[in-house]
């Protein structure tokens, strides 16, 4: 149910079945003396969202007619609801980087190029196949929708008597957006920092060493004196500073665990690495793995391939049609 967390400010609580991260706190800042609302993310394309999404926003009183609709960032899981949403002139605000992967990823020939870079890596082209239509990031994805507005790092949004900074923080997609409220020392997060669980960093095709990108995201969020922390998932657990310090350490120790899969097993995979990172996942052993939890572990192992590739510690080379890591300077 939608939640009042201050006057005019409400979190509305929609569910994600079937999906590990469970729920999207979607955010509606109302509009005052005539002015528009603002929607923050939205929820799958499916009808368990659509249907939370609209009893909330109706047991709150909000007139769609006068909201435009904020996306942190392109991942179905906040934009798929947007285009049925937004009414004509309304504002689908998205970061420029992140529009050009979404319109990319409306076209079937990027998903088969995803498909061949994820085989290239080491993922079974059987498995690849089982996916299709158990795709979450792509079965419920957003439409096609002529309502998009860019906007850029640094940008100000007048909502709910707010002013409201866009901050680039590129990592989690490549182009993830915070919005910043100076004035109450409030963050919206989407999911570049979120509490109890890890963002989840992978590969994106374009865009080399997301990992790297998302710790320089760390650094500059760290700057900020957050008060209110408002995260796309689940609940605050510790100060932001705090839980950005864990994030790192995170990462620190996920980058070593890699570091040495490869040394232990030079030639070895992205896939199989994978197979060999620690997960915290209800699962006895690799192939127990959900086949869709699968894949964006192995999105997640390729980040981090990357990242070691990127300071130099490990070389990538073809072996046939699958690339394969090794140590730098090791044959």
């Amino acid at each position: 149910m939608a939640e009042e967390l201050f006057h005019n400010f409400y979190r509305l609580d929609i569910p994600l079945p079937h999906n590990p991260l469970k729920n999207l706190n979607s955010y509606f800042l109302r509009g005052q003396n005539g002015a528009r609302s603002l929607l923050i993310d939205t929820g799958f394309c499916q009808d368990a969202c659509r249907s939370a999404m609209s009893d909330q926003l109706a047991s709150i009183g909000a007139d769609l007619d006068h909201t435009d609709i904020f996306l942190t960032h392109l991942h179905s899981d906040h934009a798929g609801l947007a285009p049925e949403l937004i009414r004509p002139g309304g504002h689908i605000y998205i970061s420029e980087i992140d529009l050009r992967y979404l319109r990319a990823f409306e076209q079937s020939a990027t998903w088969d190029a995803i498909d061949t870079l994820y085989a290239a890596e080491g993922f079974p082209p059987d498995e690849l196949e089982a996916l299709h239509g158990r795709n979450p990031a792509k079965d419920f994805a957003p439409p096609p929708c002529d309502s998009y507005t860019c906007v850029h790092d640094g940008d100000l949004l007048d909502y709910g008597g707010r002013k409201l900074r866009c901050i680039a923080t590129g990592g989690h997609t490549p182009g993830h957006l915070c919005l910043w409220d100076d004035e109450t020392h409030t963050m919206f997060l989407g999911d570049h920092i979120l509490f109890s669980i890890t963002p989840n960093i992978t590969a994106w095709p374009g865009y080399f060493n997301a990992l790297g990108q998302y710790l320089k995201s760390l650094d500059k969020i760290s700057t900020y004196d957050i008060r209110t922390a408002l995260p796309a998932h689940r609940a605050v657990i510790c100060p932001a500073k705090e839980r950005i310090a864990q994030l790192k350490e995170h990462h620190a120790r996920r980058l070593a665990e890699v570091l040495s899969i490869v040394t232990e097993q030079p030639g070895i995979t992205a896939y199989e690495t994978a197979g060999h990172m620690t997960w915290s996942i209800r699962c006895t052993s690799w192939a127990e793995f959900p086949l869709t939890q699968r894949w964006f572990a192995v999105g997640e192992s390729m980040a981090h391939l990357e990242y070691l590739m990127a300071a130099g510690n490990i070389e990538r080379y073809q072996d046939g049609r699958v690339y394969r890591y090794r140590l730098s300077g090791t044959k």
